[in-house]
């Protein structure tokens, strides 16, 4: 992981995604999820795809996960093309029940580290996942079962989990999603905490306007199905930003695709 300010220009990108068309078959038909998408992320992003549901945002993020390759274009990072999953690339997903319910909080961020075969040593897998625990503030939780935790505790487990294997990106599927407004808001500010620690590079994939001005430094704004890439904005604090981001989702103008 990094240190480094986000967006050096002088640095090549971590991630590119060049040209991405991404195709799956349902049934009765082979639906286009995203049309010739491209970007680049740098080190110590904090980029947030944004759009609206069926605009292909999951999709990308699975596909940078290695986990649905592309029908067009090329998906590098460290300009190495990805080709399958990796340990390089941590997933976090909506759903709280991402845990495993038979191991305790530490050694549900011990697994990973050890079924990959990134550390060895069992004494040095558990420093790492106490380590890691204690970033999320979990540390006297750690002989605690899944069942036994709030639902923005598990996510702080998972969180921790994804990050005790100090992958070259983070990739968040809507994490707080699933949580009521309170507690959505305090992960949101916890994740903020967090890459202020440990600046890790992360893309988070939400449909919230709020939650991306909240937890981004860069934000891609995605059309409706098939998603095509509308704008990609630097979130400077700007109110305004707010209300060109939701003229660009809204707009019927921009639904018939003048201005794009």
């Amino acid at each position: 992981m990094s240190n480094e300010t986000p967006g050096n220009a002088e640095e090549a990108p971590l991630l590119s995604v060049d040209g991405v068309t991404l195709r799956y078959r349902t049934v009765s038909s082979l639906v286009t999820a995203t049309w010739r998408v491209s970007f680049t992320v740098n080190q110590g992003d904090r980029f947030v795809l944004l759009g609206p549901s069926g605009c292909g945002k999951s999709s990308l993020l699975k596909s940078i996960g290695g986990f649905l390759l592309p029908d067009e274009g090329a998906i590098r990072l460290k300009g190495r093309s990805i080709a399958r999953p990796g340990p390089d690339r941590m997933m976090v997903f909506q759903e709280f029940d991402q845990l495993l319910p038979w191991k305790t909080t530490l050694e549900n961020i011990m697994f990973p580290l050890q079924a990959s075969g990134r550390l060895t040593d069992r004494r040095a897998v558990g420093e790492r996942a106490r380590h890691y625990l204690d970033k999320v503030r979990l540390a006297k939780f750690a002989d605690a079962y899944p069942h036994t935790l709030s639902g923005g505790m598990k996510q702080r487990v998972a969180i921790a989990r994804a990050l005790a294997m100090e992958p070259e990106i983070l990739l968040m599927d809507e994490p707080f999603a699933a949580l009521d407004a309170l507690s959505r808001r305090r992960m949101q500010e916890e994740f903020l905490g967090l890459w202020q620690d440990i600046r890790f590079t992360g893309i988070f994939v939400t449909h919230s306007i709020e939650e991306a001005l909240l937890v981004g430094n860069r934000i891609l704004v995605l059309s409706p199905h098939p998603g095509r890439v509308r704008a990609e904005l630097i979130n400077d604090g700007n109110q305004a930003l707010h209300d060109h981001i939701q003229g660009m989702l809204f707009d019927e103008r921009f639904e018939t695709g003048a201005g794009i």
